[in-house]
């Protein structure tokens, strides 16, 4: 998967000029992320609406378990603004260090444009965001580069109607190309294609590190802000 020329600011990955530890990243150009929910969290959530923190496994294309992601937060705050709600994620390697921390502030609910997500690697030092861009009724993001520059969009699908089809989130460039000039995505598989992983990111392998673990913080919100609910 090549890049488009309309990405020029995002520079092959280099493993000597990337966070700590994210080196990782570097020859990766899918994941794969699986939500961890036990039975009884699962039964607590149907029939008493009570919610547990999210936790999820990140692998790679060959089921190698590369991260894995940790939701803290308060129970009163989990359920009383449920995906609203503010949230802390942090991202542990296989040697049980937090290498991301992904930081999501409160959205009042007051306008439907208002969420972004700060993708940090040490935690701490923000490398990437990811911004929510207005529109009636389609997820439209804007992935911004740790100097808060744009560099490229996120373009989905009307989720209600992609209950039977895979879940298409695709990466096009600022300049608005159409979807069948993505140079990758990120995607909700249906439940019946075989596919077991909750979603799967894919991107070219010579995006920039940062970029790649800003787009695992675009796969969390997400999750938070369409299917949490459904779920």
């Amino acid at each position: 998967m090549e890049l488009s020329e309309d990405i020029a600011i995002l520079p092959s990955s280099d493993p000597y000029h990337c966070p700590s530890h994210l080196e990782t990243l570097t020859w990766i150009d899918q994941l794969f992320v699986y939500k961890e929910k036990t039975p009884e969290e699962r039964l607590k959530e149907a029939f008493f609406g009570i919610k547990s923190n999210n936790r999820y496994e990140v692998k790679d294309d060959t089921g190698n378990k590369i991260f894995r992601i940790i939701e803290d937060n308060a129970s009163w705050k989990r359920n009383f603004y449920r995906a609203s709600r503010s949230f802390t994620m942090n991202v542990f390697n296989e040697s049980n260090q937090e290498i991301i921390r992904l930081v999501r502030p409160f959205d009042c609910g007051s306008c439907c444009c208002s969420n972004e997500l700060e993708v940090q690697s040490p935690p701490g030092v923000a490398i990437g965001l990811v911004r929510q861009n207005w529109h009636f009724c389609l997820p439209k993001f804007t992935v911004e580069n740790e100097r808060g520059e744009p560099a490229f969009k996120i373009a989905g699908p009307f989720v209600p109607h992609t209950y039977c089809a895979d879940a298409n989130f695709e990466l096009v460039s600022l300049n608005g190309a159409e979807i069948d000039r993505s140079f990758g995505k990120i995607f909700k598989p249906f439940s019946g294609c075989g596919q077991d992983a909750d979603f799967v990111l894919r991107f070219p392998r010579s995006l920039e590190v940062k970029m790649k673990a800003t787009l695992l913080g675009a796969c969390i919100l997400i999750d938070c802000l369409y299917y949490e609910e459904r779920q």
